[in-house]
């Protein structure tokens, strides 16, 4: 099938999974059937995120812990001393069989924070974002959902139908739209590794600033050698800094520090959407994922259950000429640890970004921090797929939720943009706007108060709006021509203004 094809409901309340508030985190959904993954990129550039078949957006404004998109730049990333100690323990686990010390005492707090290593890993999207598993995840509302007939769409209009897919085939090769453009203001990071002045809250509460460590172990070596008469060249600090940038290990180093006598072998295999099924290992690690981290009901977890929330997904696989070579779509990232599943990640692979959906692993190896680990792996992972496709170059973690402190480990991955909930503006997590988040809970990021969406649906875009009715599609005016029925007119404007005017134009709104 060549269309995206959803089912709107408009906007609904449920419980938060941040907070836990009753009815309190508003949405809203559609289901959608069928989704090229160009048209998936636009949405979630606007907001959306996808589980399973479902797709949501936050209604920011008024919901209560507004979710902000994130993605970082994986070009551009920065190891931080966390990740490395965290990759370091991997290798070490590997070559050695055993856990660093004191390892086993902290497990079991390392498990109750489970979300906290999931996250870096993504959205409700991955859902640590609902910090408790499936139970809080935005629901379908309980509303009859028509099925449609794929084939007998295309039939309907077989020179639209040949049209549709022409104007997909290639969608690679499209720029990235004014939306996409990102607030490139230089800034100082927050976690401040490699600069040489940190700030240190006095008790008044003001702000002082004091060297690092490192810096005042270097000024005393630097005083007892001038002490000594000798003097040092002017160019050594510069030097010195060129040959650790020249050392510096990267993510692929790490990875590929493998030998052929280590005690374990970890094997990240690539699951293909073709190949994708609920197995029994795949199901026991689900089940036993929920139950310990996220204290799930036993009752829900079943193999369907994890085919729906993890398995299912409307992103069409796709292949294009400059794109990748395993094709855009969803995906599954397995884990293994020499015969043993240990971890599974749910992606889509998108024409500018690999979106984490999803990441589930066995509690028992908790001290290895899978979760982060697992991000790490999927920023890895974009960097391989932008040697061929320059343009997939984003690693997007689902919703940064700053309201839900255990949330914000998002932004430590750097560098990371949160987008403008009203313009869809990319703009750079700073300080800045740490503050003003923390002032006010919803922000509109784009200062300009004159700057307005670039796809804004207005009254006038109406008629062009795509239907699918009767089992074929055709535009909104030529649906009030044959039938009359303006009933839906309000619901499908909403529709236009959260999808945005292309995709109205484009995706096929299911009309019962």
């Amino acid at each position: 099938m060549e269309f995206t094809i959803n089912h709107y409901f408009s906007k609904q309340s449920s419980r938060c999974g941040y907070c836990k508030g009753l009815k309190t985190s508003v949405s809203h959904g559609m289901h959608s059937y069928t989704m090229f993954p160009q048209d998936y990129q636009e949405l979630i550039d606007r907001g959306w995120r996808r589980s399973g078949l479902y797709c949501y957006k936050p209604l920011n404004n008024e919901t209560c812990c507004p979710c902000y998109t994130i993605k970082c730049d994986a070009l551009e990333f920065k190891l931080t001393k966390s990740h490395k100690k965290i990759l370091k323990r991997m290798t070490r686990f590997l070559r050695d069989g055993k856990k660093d010390k004191n390892e086993d005492s902290v497990t079991s707090s390392t498990a109750k924070q489970a979300n906290a290593d999931d996250g870096a890993v993504g959205g409700a999207d991955n859902e640590m974002d609902t910090m408790g598993g499936i139970n809080d995840e935005p629901r379908e509302p309980n509303l009859p959902i028509t099925d449609v007939d794929l084939a007998a769409v295309a039939a309907s209009n077989p020179e639209k139908h040949e049209a549709a897919r022409k104007k997909h085939e290639h969608f690679d090769d499209q720029t990235v739209s004014p939306t996409q453009s990102i607030n490139t203001i230089p800034t100082e990071s927050a976690d401040v590794a490699d600069g040489q002045i940190a700030t240190k809250k006095s008790h008044d509460g003001i702000n002082v600033q004091r060297k690092k460590a490192k810096i005042l172990r270097l000024e005393r070596r630097q005083a007892k050698i001038a002490a000594k008469g000798v003097q040092q060249p002017e160019d050594t600090k510069t030097t010195t800094k060129k040959q650790r940038n020249a050392q510096e290990k990267t993510l692929a180093d790490y990875f590929a520090d493998v030998q052929p006598n280590d005690k374990h072998k970890l094997q990240v295999i690539l699951i293909p959407p073709n190949k994708k099924h609920v197995t029994d290992e795949a199901f026991n690690l689900y089940k036993k994922y929920q139950l310990l981290v996220h204290n799930d009901d036993p009752n829900r977890l079943t193999p369907s259950s994890l085919e729906r929330f993890c398995y299912m997904s409307p992103v069409k696989h796709t292949k294009t000429r400059d794109g990748p070579t395993v094709g855009y779509g969803s995906f599954h990232q397995q884990y293994w640890l020499d015969d043993k599943l240990i971890a599974v990640a749910v992606i889509d692979i998108l024409p500018y970004c690999v979106s984490s959906v999803y990441f589930f692993y066995d509690p028992d190896y908790s001290f290895l921090s899978l979760g982060t680990y697992g991000s790490l792996r999927e920023i890895d992972l974009v960097q391989q797929l932008a040697d061929k496709v320059p343009a997939l170059k984003y690693y997007y973690m689902g919703f940064y939720i700053h309201s839900c402190p255990k949330m914000r480990y998002k932004g430590r991955l750097t560098p990371s943009y949160l987008l403008c909930p009203e313009v869809y503006t990319w703009h750079l997590l700073t300080d800045e706007i740490r503050d003003k988040l923390n002032q006010n809970k919803y922000q509109r990021f784009n200062e300009n108060a004159g700057a307005k969406d670039a796809e804004d649906f207005q009254e006038s875009d109406l008629n062009k709006a795509v239907l699918l009715y009767d089992k074929t599609y055709l535009t909104y005016r030529q649906y009030i021509q044959i039938t009359g029925d303006d009933d839906d007119r309000d619901l499908i404007i909403e529709y236009g203004k959260l999808v945005g005017k292309s995709l109205a134009h484009r995706m096929l709104y299911v009309k019962t």
